[in-house]
């Protein structure tokens, strides 16, 4: 899990760290046409902008989700598919959580377009958010396994 962790946070830096650096300046790169560009983002709320300008809040919020990841990961410490899903967790809300305390916002910078949402931009996200993502859906599919195992 630690592993883990420490790899989705080191690359969620960097990657924030080149964006505040290269694109904030530049501008909007435009990766694939109409699908995917890299642009700059400062976000003091939560996902798709909620609760904008909270960032006390969401600090609190990390420090208390980072808690209850480290005390959930007792009871996984021999299944490799839910600890690799909890380092996930855990990397990208130390990701945003550094980004919180230090720049008081968070910094998003992927953008997409999806073909379901009739080619609206979904709002800019980070790696961090996508570990996050991830290590849920993982931690949900592991539970599933789980349940399905235990009956």
């Amino acid at each position: 899990m630690l592993v883990v962790a420490v790899l989705t946070v080191v690359f969620d830096q960097l990657t924030k760290a080149i964006v505040r650096r290269v694109i904030a300046t530049r501008g909007t790169i435009e990766v694939i046409r109409g699908f995917f560009e890299i642009n700059y983002a400062e976000n003091t709320g939560a996902a798709f902008g909620m609760f904008r300008g909270q960032n006390s809040i969401f600090i609190i919020v990390g420090f208390v989700a980072i808690g209850f990841i480290l005390a959930y990961y007792r009871q996984f410490r021999e299944n490799t598919w839910m600890k690799i899903s909890l380092g996930m967790l855990l990397g990208g809300a130390l990701g945003n959580l550094v980004d919180r305390l230090v720049f008081q916002y968070v910094t998003d910078f992927i953008h997409v377009r999806w073909w379901f949402l009739h080619l609206r931009w979904w709002p800019a996200f980070n790696i961090a958010d996508a570990a996050v993502f991830i290590g849920v859906a993982m931690l949900v599919v592991g539970m599933f396994k789980r349940s399905k195992s235990e009956e």
